[in-house]
């Protein structure tokens, strides 16, 4: 869309009025939905073009975004940045362009948009199938949605990278009706990858799960309050608990706000059996790709060893503020997004402790195999929308309504037990919101224990 030639004259532009860096973020996208419940509802189709202009001076930012490339465009914009960032004296200096290539850590083989709409819908038909063949199941919404984003990014460095993001999700919103009450939720299957991810049914079975827990949720009791251990169960559920608890403390923006653990690297921040890494090169997995949004390699982040503090996540703009190095963690939504430190692949490594004697060594607790979303800050919660209550070491029976409530620092130091068997599950993914907008992420681990936690609930003691 913008010739190297032309990018190099404007960031000449832009280094003499003032700016020390200059990025173009420029992307070409097209998104494809399909909404069905018995029939299609909706195809909706997107395509999307434009650009960001980021340029930095020490510890300040500012990122203007177009969609018109013209030159008169571009130079408007430039000016009007040059103008925020309130420098016109001659900036820094550029080098010479060079290019990368990596490999793709989510190759397609089936590229969603080469393939008929009507195979799509085919996918569809086969969900609502499944859905009004189970019993209770009185409706079901499904949405197809697809995205092939490719994006080129240049900056006065001499970066010249391009990648491409291909990803395919299904969200299905079946309704359960049972003894006269009602129960409804949405899940998703979600691949970073063409229509080979639906080749294996394994979106049926996820479907299936989701309206088993919704039926089996109807008539539960209610969580009581009360401060009990908590088993998590291994996959997104204990990793999701870890994005909460201390993820977004460990994100240079928060870190430049004041958060927990900025004067904390070396010391011990978790009990000794968590180790806890955010990883963008994993295969196959949602929050990957080759390079971040700021052309930098994805890599292998460890955050935690052993409970130790060792590293943040570091977009350019918090590494120049906090003096960190970059970390590969520079994400955002689009390119009317300027870009921030997120996490991608959060994930709790293995462990060494017995997975069933987490549960068989309690007399009364709280098991939660899934987690339908949270908040993170000092404090967190976490919505356990799947959860049962542990007696004489049996798990017993369902129970709905279970929020769980705590400080990162405070329960992090609590997790007495991480299991053996690691699970990072096919069709795992959700989105994470923050200023730089809504980014893909995973999150992984193994089953762990907290000795202690407060749940809150409407029920009575069980």
């Amino acid at each position: 869309m913008i010739s190297r030639e032309r990018a190099e004259k404007l960031f000449d532009h832009v280094l003499a009025g003032g700016a020390d860096f200059a990025e173009l973020f420029l992307e070409d996208r097209e998104d494809l939905s399909v909404e069905y419940s018995g029939q299609v509802d909706q195809i909706s189709r997107l395509r999307a073009c434009g650009a960001g202009l980021y340029l930095l001076r020490g510890g300040k930012g500012v990122y203007v975004y177009f969609n018109d490339l013209s030159d008169a465009a571009l130079y408007r914009s430039a000016e009007d940045a040059l103008t925020l960032l309130g420098a016109r004296d001659s900036g820094g200096l550029r080098t010479c362009f060079h290019t990368d290539a990596g490999e793709d850590p989510c190759p397609v083989r089936i590229q969603p948009g080469q393939t008929d709409i009507r195979k799509k819908v085919d996918l569809l038909r086969e969900a609502d199938r499944k859905a009004r063949s189970e019993a209770f199941v009185r409706a079901c919404r499904n949405t197809w949605s697809e995205r092939d984003q490719h994006v080129h990014i240049l900056n006065s460095e001499g970066v010249d990278v391009r990648d491409r993001r291909v990803t395919t999700r299904m969200r299905f919103i079946p309704v359960v009706e049972k003894d006269g009450e009602s129960a409804s939720a949405f899940s998703e299957y979600c691949a970073a990858a063409g229509m080979e991810a639906f080749e294996d049914g394994k979106y049926l079975e996820r479907l299936g799960t989701a309206i088993f827990r919704l039926r089996e949720s109807i008539g539960a009791p209610e969580a009581p309050s009360c401060r009990v251990p908590v088993v998590l169960e291994a996959g997104s559920c204990s990793g999701t608990f870890f994005h909460e608890a201390c993820g977004h403390q460990l994100e240079a923006r928060t870190l430049q706000e004041g958060g927990w653990f900025w004067d904390r690297r070396g010391e011990q921040v978790a009990s000794p059996g968590v180790t806890l890494v955010d990883d963008g090169t994993m295969p196959g997995m949602y929050g990957s790709s080759v390079f971040d949004d700021e052309g930098m390699f994805r890599r292998k982040n460890v955050l935690i060893e052993k409970g130790v503090l060792r590293g943040f996540m570091a977009d350019r703009l918090g590494a120049r503020r906090l003096g960190l190095d970059r970390t590969g963690s520079g994400r955002r939504q689009d390119y009317t997004h300027a870009p921030g430190p997120r996490m991608s692949n959060t994930y709790l490594a293995a462990g060494e402790d017995d997975d069933d004697a987490m549960i068989r060594d309690l007399e009364e607790g709280l098991y939660v195999t899934e987690i339908g979303g949270g908040t993170g800050g000092r404090e967190f919660t976490l919505l356990a929308s799947a959860a049962y209550w542990i007696r004489n070491g049996q798990i017993g029976p369902r129970v709905r309504g279970a929020i769980l409530v705590g400080r990162g620092d405070e329960t992090m130091k609590k997790i007495d037990r991480v299991g053996r068997k690691f699970v990072a599950e096919e069709g795992e993914g959700s989105f994470c919101g923050a200023d730089s907008g809504f980014i893909a992420t995973t999150t992984s681990g193994p089953r762990m224990r907290i000795s202690e936690m407060v749940v809150g609930g409407k029920g009575e003691k069980l």
